[in-house]
């Protein structure tokens, strides 16, 4: 049959569209560390400012989806056992932020999001800060790639020895000279950021005091993206900004190279890497099949971080890209075991026969259509429990909050203990009984007792309270202002 020349550009824009609609969207989960909602000026309310001027993450935000409610955890491990198992740590064990106190089998025990996604054809990475059970570099995680900070990481491949900055949690800011096995010596951990530690699948990469090592996890993130846009691709990007300690941040303007300290410093550097990372998706012509989850692991030092309520569990999320339907700003709540789901449905996998998920996919809000939502929230930190409905939150020392729809804690209104608040604490508590407490075999009866032990149950948490009486205060906390 002889075809004319019309049928054959027709047939062809048919394929093209076809293919176009088939190809699977590029999903980017971009996490940040430490970080509070209120840190960014889409987060102000008319009552209380943000942290910061903000203007790349607002305009993305505009461009995009906002939600008022996303609860993550008090701590950096919890939070990113929820993301990669869509499971609270009742199932995973991950109570805490202990390496050394995890299954180092996590991931062939839950099956990790990116692994998922590698199965179904997506080829992934993941760049930035690990401190999660096990390795990167297992098969069970499904990682094709990875860029990742010495620390919280013990390298797949052997030993490595690192010969850089060094820093202890005890005097963070104060670095010094040392020459180790990475992981051998406790407490101790190569440094961040100046002279940083990264390990590009198993080689030490080359730093010295002039070498910011987000720079490299930067580019390793550009230059997969760039590798990879011919195929559908997955980046796990939990950057280690605005981690402290509060260094200065690259600067080719300053003499010494370098901005000042402080925090403020360090979330303009994000944001930096933020719109260096959408430039790059656009010029690579992948940005229209493109979806980026934008959130952080936990609240910020000195804001509620390690504060089991929602001071220390509320984080941002912002949904943007040129695949994402649904544009403005919703009040579903969304905690860090819906990630799971939610990321998977976004790239057409079903998740309907996933019964030990404890998240639930809120994607059908990505897609602009009706969706209810959880009826609430729930997130943990060792023997500490906090959960939110709509109405009112309870945090980790029992104390009852009547919330407000701004989703910040300055809003909200603590009630006294009464019969009333008794009745809410008890319909709470019913919420969360299926997430039961660690037991003394995963954490010993002696850290269990001190943890019990640490504030009188019912009552306000102490550092909730303190944070809702002090109100705007925070924003001037001179910590913020150095390293």
């Amino acid at each position: 049959m002889k075809l004319n020349r019309l049928t054959i550009i027709l047939t062809l824009h048919c394929f093209v569209a076809f293919s176009q609609q088939e190809k699977k969207p590029n999903i980017i989960f971009f996490m940040i560390d430490d970080c509070s909602a209120v840190e960014f000026s889409c987060y102000a309310t008319p009552d209380h400012p943000s942290g910061n001027e903000t203007p790349v993450i607002d305009a993305l935000a505009d461009d995009g989806l906002r939600f008022t409610t996303c609860w993550a955890s008090p701590l950096c491990m919890p939070a990113r056992a929820m993301l990669m198992s869509g499971k609270y740590g009742s199932k995973t064990g991950v109570y805490g932020n202990k390496l050394s106190k995890h299954d180092p089998n996590f991931s062939k025990k839950h099956t990790p999001m990116s692994k998922v996604l590698k199965d179904n054809g997506y080829e992934t990475a993941v760049s930035g800060k690990w401190h999660l059970p096990g390795n990167a570099g297992q098969e069970t995680y499904g990682l094709d790639e990875y860029s990742l900070l010495g620390g919280y990481f013990k390298p797949f491949e052997g030993d490595i020895v690192w010969d850089g900055l060094w820093f202890s949690w005890s005097k963070a800011a104060e670095t010094f000279h040392d020459k180790a096995v990475i992981g051998s010596k406790k407490g101790q951990y190569p440094a961040l950021y100046w002279n940083g530690c990264v390990i590009e699948n198993g080689a030490l990469q080359p730093s010295n005091t002039n070498t910011f090592a987000p720079d490299i996890c930067q580019k390793f993130a550009l230059d997969f993206v760039q590798r990879k846009r011919d195929n559908p691709f997955f980046l796990y990007y939990p950057m280690v900004l605005p981690h402290d300690p509060w260094f200065g941040t690259p600067d080719k303007n300053s003499p010494t190279g370098r901005t000042k300290p402080g925090f403020s410093s360090q979330i303009k550097r994000l944001e930096y890497y933020v719109d260096e990372l959408v430039n790059t998706l656009k010029t690579s012509g992948v940005y229209d099949n493109t979806i980026v989850f934008f959130t952080a692991d936990n609240a910020t030092l000195g804001n509620g971080k390690g504060s089991c309520s929602e001071l220390g569990v509320r984080v941002p999320l912002i949904v943007f890209g040129g695949a994402l339907k649904h544009k403005g700003v919703s009040d579903v709540m969304v905690d860090f075991t819906d990630m799971y789901p939610t990321v998977l449905e976004t790239a057409g996998i079903d998740v309907s026969n996933m019964k030990a998920l404890d998240g639930k996919s809120f994607y059908p809000v990505l897609e602009q259509k009706p969706h209810k939502g959880k009826p609430y929230v729930f997130s943990f930190l060792d023997m500490e429990r906090t959960v939110r409905t709509k109405d009112y939150m309870m945090d980790g020392s029992g104390g009852i909050w009547k919330c407000a729809s701004s989703g910040n804690l300055l809003d909200y209104k603590p009630l006294e203990e009464n019969e009333k608040t008794q009745q809410i604490r008890s319909e709470l508590m019913q919420l969360i009984e299926p997430y039961t407490l660690p037991s003394t075999e995963q954490f010993g009866e002696k850290r269990i007792e001190k943890a019990r032990n640490n504030y009188a149950w019912p009552s306000l948490n102490p550092a909730t309270l303190a944070a809702h009486k002090n109100g705007d205060i925070w924003m001037y906390y001179k910590r913020r202002l150095r390293e």
